[in-house]
């Protein structure tokens, strides 16, 4: 799976409000948004005052900013400075987003044993997104000397849980295959099952169904006829939303 370049498609919290400064860092409380009256330029510097007094969301709002040209040049340099702050005072999103600018090179020397750092950190700290590109660093052996499945099992396993589709996808063929964990047909057809009715785009849908119905051709009739029955409450446990049609 190709690891895209996450880096506006974030979930991106509102931008910070610059208080009085009280000789201290200020509470995320007093950080939620600008006041959409003072020009960007404005903004900019109070982000900068706040960022320089240890921040996180600071930090960050200013690695997006560097990062997109909003109130300033584009200055991915820079972006990459303010993130890199930001992530080691533990923002997830900053950690994911320095981890994807080290994974393509992007106002930073690409470094994947460096990606890997902090989609790690990213994903210990709950990030899914983090957790998928993990598994797959891991799956095809990225920013280390050789693959390592069974912690691509573990990190494509936690994001699977959380309902991600492509991730249950992706556990799905690795336990048809054996692949960081031992060959359990039962147990793939079931997590291919959820991964296509919690899939969206429909194409991929019908991609993942075809792949669950091979599987079921590999099953004796009594182990498949189990695992149907299975099937609807595994679902209920693992589909975000159930469709009004099984597929």
């Amino acid at each position: 799976m190709r690891i895209a370049v996450l880096l506006f498609h974030l979930g991106i919290p509102a931008l910070l409000c610059a208080q009085e400064i009280s000789g201290r860092p200020p509470s995320p409380e007093t950080t939620q948004k600008l006041a959409s009256t003072q020009p960007p330029r404005q903004n900019l510097a109070k982000l900068e005052v706040l960022a320089n007094l240890g921040d996180a969301e600071a930090q960050y709002q200013l690695g997006r900013r560097y990062l997109g040209g909003n109130g300033t040049e584009k200055d991915p340099k820079k972006a990459g400075f303010w993130f890199k702050k930001a992530a080691r005072n533990g923002h997830i999103i900053s950690q994911r987003i320095l981890a994807t600018m080290y994974y393509n090179g992007i106002g930073l020397l690409k470094a994947p044993a460096h990606a890997l750092k902090w989609f790690r950190k990213a994903a210990e700290n709950g990030d899914t997104v983090s957790q998928i590109a993990l598994a797959d660093m891991y799956y095809r052996g990225i920013g280390m000397r050789r693959p390592n499945m069974k912690q691509a099992w573990r990190w494509m396993m936690a994001a699977a849980q959380k309902g991600d589709a492509m991730a249950q996808y992706r556990v799905g063929l690795m336990l048809r295959d054996g692949r960081g964990t031992r060959s359990n047909l039962s147990r793939a057809f079931l997590w291919l099952h959820v991964a296509a009715l919690n899939m969206p785009d429909q194409e991929m849908r019908l991609k993942i169904v075809t792949a669950r119905d091979e599987v079921g051709k590999h099953m004796s009739e009594q182990q498949l006829s189990a695992t149907k029955k299975r099937s609807e409450q595994f679902a209920q446990k693992h589909v975000k939303k159930m469709p009004v049609a099984q597929l």
